[in-house]
């Protein structure tokens, strides 16, 4: 992460300069963490709110959750919650490594 004038390049900005140094709790889902990681990922592509992106996640790991597979799961985020096509199967791909990386499955 570079710093140019007050202007941060690359990736959302949040966890910068150490404020975040430790995982979620073993076990346990972050809803903003995902949504930073889908803004990581797509930027102001997203399309939504940070707040909106979080709403989502956590709507998307409940059906995870159930048991629905992935093309559903961006289907159901599409239609139900109004997240656009890109953005949903971002944020599905966003929880799967979320829920990989901190051990919920």
């Amino acid at each position: 992460m570079a710093r140019d004038g007050g202007r941060h390049w690359g990736g959302s900005g949040d966890y910068v300069e150490g404020e975040r140094v430790f995982a979620p709790p073993h076990g346990s889902f972050d809803p903003d963490w995902v949504a930073g990681l889908v803004l990581d990922r797509l930027g102001a592509d997203a399309g939504l709110a940070r707040t909106a992106l979080a709403t989502a996640a956590l709507a998307d790991a409940g059906r995870r959750g159930a048991g629905l597979g992935a093309p559903e799961r961006a289907a159901a985020l599409t239609e139900h919650d109004g997240v656009p096509a890109t953005t949903a199967g971002e944020l599905v791909r966003a929880v799967d490594d979320f829920a990989a990386a901190y051990w919920l499955d």
